[in-house]
């Protein structure tokens, strides 16, 4: 175990240790769940590679921290009661405003990672045409050792 990670195989990105990032045991079950449906589409994307392993894990922590104000703010409000009794105007709930910040995170990486519909299309894996030989090809080719070169 290295950083907090599992090392799994090297296609496939190491899942972190949530247990070391969260702790609150419903956001680290709901970060492996939200992690383990990301890797599934992405393997069937065909876009997965162990690089994105940081990308990824950025993406399930905005996700979290989304998940978690998106709860706040649906039983409290986006604008909380004033503080006191002079005060007569409600305050914005920082959560509202972390709930926004999270969810243009979320936006870009999705796109990043080709998770976005939008984005989807161009982010699928291209298959590969096989080199069309050439005439060139023939001329460059390489010489046996031991034979001498032809002569033109």
């Amino acid at each position: 175990m290295q950083h907090g990670l599992h090392l799994l195989d090297f296609s496939e990105p190491a899942e972190p240790v949530w247990e070391m990032i969260f702790n609150d045991a419903a956001d680290r079950t709901f970060a492996r769940r939200e992690w383990r449906n990301v890797i599934r589409e992405m393997q069937a994307a065909q876009t997965l590679a162990a690089i994105n392993g940081d990308a990824i894990g950025r993406l399930i922590g905005f996700r979290v921290v989304f998940e978690r104000a998106s709860r706040h703010v649906a039983a409290h409000g986006a604008v909380l009661p004033p503080a006191s009794r002079k005060a007569h105007v409600g305050v914005w709930n920082p959560n509202w405003s972390a709930m926004r910040q999270a969810d243009e995170s979320i936006r870009a990486l999705e796109a990043e990672l080709g998770l976005s519909p939008l984005r989807r299309g161009r982010a699928t894996k291209v298959s590969r045409k096989r080199p069309t030989a050439r005439p060139a090809d023939a001329y460059l080719r390489p010489v046996p050792t031991g034979e001498p070169p032809a002569d033109r």
